[in-house]
């Protein structure tokens, strides 16, 4: 074979491998957006909450689970809002958290994929019922499992933890350690603006911002749940998530046996400043990330130690930073 079929080849395969993530990209991105609507028409384009391994549904049977191979300590990474497993990649190389931490603890990555449209807490009943399903298949005995969330994923990894407490799953008293990357406890800033402009639209009697209004309320129900950080099907079940100023919400309580980290980034290189504490990273507030509200009652008590802010790294970029894996590292560590 000659230098230059080699090199069409190998170009070719990595325009494969290009568009086949761009692919699942643009379905993740559909997803988040209107993921609700393209369940409930069933168009075939809504992702079904899953483990995937290299962009492929990963069925959860005792035969696939030798074959990764499975060990005692596994980390599952949950990715956030118009997201999919494929994002947590560095782009310096085919590696990722979940690569490093099975290199230097010997957890297994299990990533999840799942349509962020959903209602957080739809996804979140599925969770428990995959993990439950997971230690049923295993063919070995799982001693510990940690969560690495990111964005939407920390409440999703949350509202699990509500249904697997409420179902007694086995997995829950597994649950050493849950990372929190970016998380919006209590709510992000844009979808509460967005809520504030389609009731004002609602305001105004002309047809052209009627329909404006009646357009940006198709967004979907995981992105409304995000107004205040909904993790239970009580707090929008029978409910309109369009009116103004929703805020009534149940409390979900941390589990009484894990331990929770927080790590979050900041638009300015200056944490201290305004665009700092109220944009956070650009998409979640710090106050948010941290667990504090406006209801002390609903403050989450994360401990100072174990929180960590890193200046100037944005939302997304926290999927990906040599810092948030050196603060992991050194969690891990003790």
């Amino acid at each position: 074979m000659s230098k230059k079929e080699i090199d069409w080849k190998g170009n070719w395969e990595k325009t494969k491998q290009i568009a086949k993530k761009a692919t699942v990209t643009s379905g993740s991105i559909l997803n988040g957006a209107i993921g609700n609507h393209l369940e409930n028409y069933q168009w075939g384009l809504s992702r079904e909450l899953a483990f995937y391994k290299n962009g492929e549904l990963f069925q959860l049977t005792k035969e696939s689970l030798k074959a990764i191979p499975l060990t005692p300590k596994l980390c599952i990474l949950v990715h956030g809002l118009v997201s999919d497993e494929t994002m947590w990649k560095w782009a310096e190389g085919d590696y990722d958290y979940g690569s490093f931490l099975f290199k230097d603890f010997g957890f297994t990555p299990l990533y999840l994929r799942y349509n962020s449209g959903r209602h957080i807490s739809e996804n979140g009943k599925d969770l428990n019922q995959l993990l439950s399903l997971l230690l049923e298949q295993s063919p070995v005995k799982i001693q510990e499992i940690i969560f690495l969330s990111h964005s939407m994923g920390g409440l999703v990894t949350r509202s699990a933890c509500y249904y697997g407490e409420k179902s007694k799953s086995k997995w829950i008293a597994l649950t050493k350690k849950i990372f929190f990357i970016g998380s919006p406890h209590h709510g992000a800033p844009l979808e509460k603006l967005g809520n504030v402009v389609t009731t004002v639209l609602d305001k105004i009697p002309n047809p052209f911002t009627y329909l404006t209004k009646k357009a940006i309320n198709l967004r979907s129900d995981g992105i409304k749940d995000l107004r205040y950080g909904f993790l239970v099907e009580e707090d929008w079940k029978g409910k309109d998530l369009d009116a103004f100023h929703i805020h009534e919400k149940t409390f979900v309580p941390l589990l009484p046996k894990t331990e929770y980290f927080v790590i979050s980034g900041t638009i300015s290189e200056n944490p201290d400043s305004y665009w700092s504490h109220f944009f956070g990273d650009a998409m979640v507030g710090k106050w948010s990330s941290q667990g504090k509200s406006g209801n002390e009652k609903h403050n989450l008590p994360f401990l100072d130690s174990n929180k960590k802010e890193i200046p100037g790294v944005s939302h997304i970029d926290l999927m990906h930073n040599k810092q948030v894996y050196a603060t992991i590292q050194q969690w891990l560590n003790g």
